[in-house]
C-alpha cells in the first residue's frame, strides 16, 4: 500500500519519444507533472541506468519496450515503490524481485482493452452480416450475391474462449445484439458467468460446436495454452462460422487452422495476431480466400493510447493522495498471463 504523502512522489519516466507523445498530450503531461515530480525522463532503460537522479525515483512510469524489472534493474532504483505501466499485460515486465520488494504494479490494461473489445464487436457484426465472405465474392465473381443464408446480427450464438477483461467487455457490447453469449473459462465459477448473462460451457468442444462466431481471448501460457485451439476443435465449428483471434497467435495451432480452412471454405478466420509476426512471406494464410489478416490493429493505436496515459495519471493522483490504485496487479493476476 503506498504511504500517505504530503508531497508529490518523485517519478522516473522511461518512454521513447514517439510513445510519450502518443500516451500524453501537452495537457496530459502537465497533469502528470502536477501529480508527480519528474526527476528523470529517459528514452530507454540504458539511459535510466546512468541518470544521476535515478536513485530518487519512487515511481516508474513506463510502457512497451521496458525490459524486465530484474533484481539488477531494480538495484538502480532503491526508492522505487510504484510501477505505473501504460500498456497491457505486465507479464514480460515484472519479476519475482518486484513482488519481493512489495512494489505496487499498476497496469493500464483496462484502457488498452477497450479498443480490442470494440474490434471484436465490430468483426462479430460483420461476420453475422456475412460481410467478409460477400466482399470476397463480389470482388472475384463481379456480381451481387443473394441475401439467402445470412444469419443476421440479432440473437445469434457467440462463444468466448476465456473470460478475462476483454471478453467481459465484448459480452457487455454483445447485449446490444441480443446475442446468446457463451464462455469457456475453467478459472471462473459458472455462477459468476451466469450473473453476467453469459452461459458457462464446461467443454471447449461444446463451445466450438455451438458458436456461429467464436472469439479467442485466452492468454498465452507456455506449456498450457500453446496450440490450445486444435484442428479437432476448429472442425467442430458449425457451417458458416467465423473465428476471431485477438489474443495471441500461438494459442491457435496455425498449421491445423490452415488445413481446416482449406477443407472448409464455409468457415472464415479474422486474425489480428499470428504465431509469427510478421508472417513468413510463404505463409498460406496470405493466399487463403477465407482469411482476413489485420496485423495487430485491435489494440490501442495512435490517439487511442491517450486513454492509457490518463489512466496512469489518475492512478498516480491516488498514490499522491495516499489511497490505493484502482488498477493494481497482484502476483496471481490474469494480467500476468495475458
Amino acid at each position: 500500500m503506498p504511504p500517505t504523502r504530503t508531497t508529490r512522489p518523485r517519478a522516473a519516466v522511461v518512454l521513447s519519444h514517439s510513445l510519450k507523445h502518443e500516451l500524453f498530450g501537452p495537457a496530459d503531461w502537465a497533469d502528470l507533472a502536477d501529480v508527480a515530480e519528474v526527476v528523470a525522463e529517459c528514452e530507454d532503460s540504458t539511459a535510466l541506468s546512468v541518470h544521476p537522479r535515478r536513485h530518487e525515483a519512487e515511481v516508474l512510469v513506463t510502457s512497451w519496450g521496458m525490459p524486465r524489472l530484474t533484481e539488477q534493474v531494480l538495484s538502480d532504483l532503491p526508492a522505487l515503490r510504484v510501477v505505473a505501466y501504460a500498456a497491457g499485460s505486465v507479464r514480460g515486465l515484472v519479476s519475482e524481485a518486484v513482488w519481493a520488494r512489495d512494489i505496487v504494479v499498476v497496469s493500464a490494461a483496462e484502457a488498452n482493452n477497450e479498443p480490442v473489445a470494440e474490434y471484436v464487436y465490430a468483426q462479430t457484426v460483420l461476420a453475422l452480416k456475412d460481410v467478409h465472405r460477400r466482399a470476397h465474392r463480389i470482388r472475384t465473381a463481379r456480381e451481387l450475391p443473394t441475401l439467402d443464408g445470412i444469419p443476421g446480427i440479432y440473437g445469434q450464438r457467440v462463444g468466448l474462449v476465456s473470460f478475462g477483461s476483454i471478453a467481459r467487455k465484448v459480452a457487455a457490447r454483445l447485449r446490444h445484439l441480443e446475442a446468446h453469449v457463451m464462455a469457456w473459462d475453467p478459472h471462473i465459477p459458472p455462477e459468476a458467468l451466469g450473473r453476467l448473462s453469459v452461459e458457462p460451457v464446461d467443454e471447449l468442444e461444446d463451445l466450438f460446436a455451438r458458436s456461429l462466431v467464436l472469439s479467442v481471448h485466452a492468454p498465452l501460457i507456455p506449456g498450457q495454452t500453446e496450440k490450445l485451439i486444435t484442428g479437432e476443435l476448429l472442425r467442430r465449428l458449425p457451417h458458416g462460422a467465423t473465428l476471431i483471434n485477438t489474443a495471441r497467435g500461438a494459442v491457435v495451432d496455425e498449421d491445423a487452422l490452415v488445413d481446416v480452412l482449406r477443407e472448409r471454405p464455409d468457415l472464415y478466420a479474422v486474425l489480428d495476431v499470428t504465431t509469427r509476426e510478421p508472417l513468413s512471406p510463404s505463409s498460406p494464410l496470405y493466399a487463403l480466400p477465407n482469411v482476413m489478416l489485420t496485423g495487430h490493429v485491435a489494440g490501442t493505436v495512435s490517439g487511442e493510447r491517450r486513454a492509457m496515459g490518463r489512466l496512469v495519471i489518475e492512478e498516480l493522483r491516488r498514490v499522491a493522495d495516499g489511497t490505493s490504485p484502482l488498477h493494481a496487479v497482484s502476483a496471481d493476476s490474469s494480467l500476468l498471463r495475458a
